[in-house]
């Protein structure tokens, strides 16, 4: 039976899958479908995700600091949206009027539809893109802080982050032509801002849990210490989240990774900065030694550009480390890595020197090394996926202003609504890469513009998105079959047409 709904508030996506072909197959078969009209168009499946898991919720409430008044343009209408022109990826503000001229957009923002209308009678526009970039320079940036580790905390009551593998990583957003902009570094010829992220990286898709932002000149020790601070002050303890943090070289440091260890109990995989330090000497000499060294393990990987490969690890573990020249701070634990071509031959670098890689570790190393590889490896997701999924797909390094206050606003929206599609992948990995081979089509029907649809809610717990036309002739349809069906059983019976009528279709009750 077809139920037309009007009470849901949105579906639990604990438990409804979307599944369009199912939904449809529910309708004709009569089962208890409840219908209910949906703002959104086809294509807004991670619209509806935001909005049923709370996500949605955290982005509306990122209110601008120094608001003397509530009598100016809805603060909340206005972050929705900039989530709606994030999501619709348009990377500049001043192109957002298509967005703005969207009734259905504008109503789903949170503006008021009377407002919208008189506006649109006029033949202007609701808001002035102009507005929108001076609201995202209106926030403070501790709020801006707080809002993305609330929804941090949020995927960790979810369970769609978790105790395991965690990569740190650095990137650089720089502007050729910018001078003078508030919170702005230099370094050699290039103006800018410099943003650590801590990504899930195992077990599961990626998940942005950390970020810190500073001037281009700023450490990433630095930006990584107010990451971790900024972490366990808003979301938990780090040794809850993070078993494993991977980091690259640029992290190198003896007291700063023995610290880290000591300060959050984590442990730490990262490889030695050059072949000059103490800790790399030391391991050559054992590796010299080739009964200290013993016969280490071999392995077989599949790499992109280099094809297969293999590689001969050694492990050793509690070797010192020397901060300031000769004084030791510690120990750590080391595996080294010769590369292979399939043929046997050793692959070179650039500069024609063997490919021999040393890991440092506070991980046992000798008797499972090439687990420390695989750990190191990971790094990779966050520096050639993570990185190159936000700068491609969701335009990282565009500003909306020369205001910090507005970049790192702006920051926290990408983050969250990258988040929110990884998890979609995760979870609905069928319906999702349909919706993104729609998403990634020009002029296609949904976020910009489209009709508005209607979702089925099957008792299976599959959720179908289907337009008022294909509703109605499912619908036809359905009647058609029960009629005949009727007719059927009635001919079967030796029952007449008008006894068939008045069963199926009874006399309207008297006014």
């Amino acid at each position: 039976m077809i139920k037309p709904g009007t009470s849901r508030l949105g579906p639990d996506f604990n438990t409804w899958l979307r599944d369009d072909p199912r939904a449809r197959e529910a309708l004709l078969k009569g089962e208890d479908v409840e219908v209910a009209i949906t703002s959104y168009a086809q294509n807004d499946f991670l619209l509806e995700f935001l909005m049923g898991s709370g996500l949605w919720e955290i982005l509306a409430s990122l209110r601008p600091a120094k608001l003397r008044k509530e009598n100016g343009k809805p603060w909340r209408a206005l972050n929705g949206l900039e989530a709606l022109r994030e999501l619709s990826h348009i990377d500049r503000i001043a192109h957002c009027g298509r967005v703005i001229a969207d009734t259905r957009l504008m109503l789903i923002a949170g503006f008021n539809a009377e407002a919208i209308r008189r506006t649109h009678r006029r033949g202007n526009m609701v808001v002035d893109p102009e507005t929108l970039g001076n609201h995202l320079a209106r926030m403070n940036s501790r709020d801006v802080i707080a809002a993305f580790y609330k929804h941090v905390a949020l995927l960790r009551e979810q369970k769609w982050i978790g105790p395991g593998i965690y990569a740190v990583d650095g990137h650089e957003i720089t502007f050729p032509h910018a001078r003078g902009w508030p919170g702005m570094g230099k370094v050699g010829e290039a103006y800018g801002y410099k943003l650590v992220l801590m990504v899930r990286v195992s077990p599961g898709g990626e998940r942005i849990v950390g970020f810190a932002m500073g001037a281009l000149h700023v450490s990433e020790h630095r930006l990584l210490e107010i990451l971790l601070r900024q972490f366990e002050e808003h979301v938990c303890p780090v040794r809850k989240l993070v078993e494993v943090l991977v980091m690259d070289r640029g992290y190198w440091g003896a007291e700063f990774l023995l610290g880290l260890r000591k300060r959050y109990g984590i442990h730490f995989v990262t490889r030695a900065q050059h072949d000059k330090l103490h800790v790399v000497k030391d391991v050559e000499g054992l590796l010299r030694d080739k009964e200290m060294a013993g016969p280490g393990v071999h392995a077989w990987e599949e790499r992109s550009r280099l094809g297969k490969i293999q590689v001969h690890l050694w492990g050793f573990d509690k070797v010192p480390l020397y901060a300031d020249g000769d004084r030791e701070v510690g120990q750590a634990n080391v595996v080294v890595a010769d590369e292979f071509d399939e043929k046997g031959q050793i692959l070179l670098y650039q500069d024609g020197k063997p490919r021999r890689i040393h890991y440092v570790t506070s991980l046992p190393a000798r008797g499972s090394p090439y687990s420390i590889r695989e750990h190191y490896l990971l790094r990779w997701t966050i520096e050639n996926q993570g990185f190159r999924n936000l700068t491609q797909r969701w335009s990282l390094d565009t500003p909306p202003g020369r205001n910090f206050s507005s970049i790192l606003a702006r920051i926290f929206f990408v983050f969250l609504l990258a988040n929110a599609e990884s998890i979609l992948e995760e979870l609905f990995p069928g319906p999702w890469q349909e919706e993104r081979k729609r998403l990634g089509k020009l002029g296609v029907q949904g976020l910009i513009g489209g009709e508005p649809a209607l979702a089925a809610y099957t008792p299976g717990g599959h959720l179908g998105l289907l337009t008022p036309q294909e509703y109605g002739a499912i619908v036809a349809q359905r009647e058609r079959a029960t009629i005949i069906e009727e007719l059927r059983k009635a001919q079967a019976r030796g029952e007449g047409i008008e006894d068939v009528l008045r069963r199926i279709a009874p006399a309207d009750p008297p006014a």
